[in-house]
């Protein structure tokens, strides 16, 4: 997987120990692109108590880098054009919502951001 500045990256690498909220999602998910505004404000909220990520699924990084160019998000970014993240984690389709605990184990897993995935995340955080 790359980063935004085209490091290579893993979700371990950015987690460092700590709970994270991982939305998979593609450039052409209406769905998806409405999500982006929501994973940023939650990211500020969690502080440094758990990290937002957001990885963009089966598309090429130069279309999700120009994608987000104009979109100002403070959250962390991968670009995983093969799916082997996704297919790590036991999920391909978008929008799709994981939080990991601090051990990396999934602990929950379903569609787009919600009120379950959010009480997942804090439950993580808790432990």
């Amino acid at each position: 997987m790359l980063s935004l500045d085209r490091q290579t990256a893993s979700l371990t690498s950015l987690t460092h120990g700590r709970p994270a909220l991982v939305a998979l999602w593609a450039t052409w998910c209406t769905a998806c692109s409405r999500e982006l505004g929501e994973l940023d404000r939650l990211q500020a909220r969690l502080g440094t108590e758990a990290l937002v990520v957001a990885v963009a699924v089966g598309e090429p990084y130069e279309r999700v880098a120009d994608f987000l160019q104009t979109r100002r998000l403070a959250y962390a970014q991968l670009v995983d054009e093969d799916f082997k993240l996704s297919e790590a984690l036991g999920e391909r389709r978008v929008p799709a919502t994981l939080v990991v605990d601090r051990n990396g184990t999934v602990r929950y897993s379903g569609g787009a951001l919600d009120a379950r995935a959010l009480d997942a995340l804090r439950s993580a955080i808790a432990q």
